[in-house]
């Protein structure tokens, strides 16, 4: 993988084609806003966007060839969300940015789009239940329908986020090595920054409840980074993030909402600078 951001900070030429085939591809459009967001990272909004344009070439292809358009979606917003972190050199703002950002994307896609993705889930229901409305999965898809440009956003902004770390760790490979560990080790919403996405989470709840789902990606970040830091500062080792992404897959229902809560902590008691650091750790 370093190797080919290597090869793509060349030149121009190498990142654009690169972003343009990988684009094309449907299952690898995700490396080309990568790529893209590590040109806008380290050279700049306009160099950037030349490359922008190049995937989104290979995106249109792409569409003609798989009726896909998701690239067409994250690469823009990959894009975006890079020229906010080279301006601000911060996760937590960037988090925060990307949550408002998917905000009105998603009630700009429920006013435009709302019919569509209606449509789609009937499809779905008719599909696997078919007209037995009585199925608790049709009921379950139908109360889905008034809020799928939340729950479609989110999926796209997670994955534009997760473009970004790549893109991210790529740079500090490239330029600074080490920077991208002790970058997100250190992710942490505090201050008035927690307190006004508190508040707005609180409002979404009572207001448009699917909101709150893009309201608390922020959160949800910051306490996958909080568990990244703890580990590597009590050097416990490896074995623990597998054990805890694999029980974040399998028990996402306690975990999720158990990570948000201790991201709300954290932002409050910092608790990585209340535990003492391994004599055994080795910086970076």
């Amino acid at each position: 993988m370093m190797g080919l951001a290597r090869f793509a900070m060349r030149s121009q030429l190498n990142a654009g084609v690169l972003a343009a085939g990988f684009a094309a591809l449907p299952m690898l459009y995700a490396l080309s806003a990568a790529l893209v967001a590590l040109v806008t990272l380290r050279r700049g909004a306009t160099e950037g966007t030349k490359v922008l344009i190049f995937s989104l070439i290979g995106g249109l292809i792409s569409w003609q060839w798989s009726g896909m358009i998701l690239p067409l979606l994250v690469l823009p917003v990959t894009a975006l969300l890079a020229m906010v972190m080279r301006s601000v050199q911060s996760w937590a703002y960037v988090l925060v940015a990307a949550a408002f950002l998917g905000i009105v994307l998603s009630v700009l896609a429920q006013i435009g789009l709302n019919d569509r993705f209606a449509a789609v889930i009937t499809q779905v229901q008719l599909g696997v239940a078919g007209t037995d409305t009585s199925q608790p999965f049709w009921r379950m898809l139908e109360s889905v329908k008034p809020n799928a440009a939340f729950l479609v956003m989110t999926l796209e902004l997670i994955e534009a986020l997760l473009c970004l770390l790549l893109a991210r760790y790529w740079q500090a490979g490239l330029y600074n090595p080490g920077g991208f560990r002790q970058e997100f080790h250190a992710l942490r919403i505090s201050g008035r920054l927690l307190m006004a996405l508190v508040i707005l989470v609180g409002l979404a709840y009572a207001l448009k409840p699917a909101a709150m789902l893009l309201l608390l990606l922020p959160l949800l970040f910051a306490g996958v980074a909080l568990v990244h830091g703890v580990i590597a500062k009590t050097n416990l080792g490896g074995q623990f993030l597998i054990a805890f992404y694999v029980g974040g897959l399998l028990l996402n229902q306690f975990i999720l909402p158990l990570l948000i809560v201790v991201a709300v902590a954290d932002g409050v008691l910092d608790i990585r600078a209340r535990i003492a650091k391994s004599p055994k750790q080795n910086d970076e």
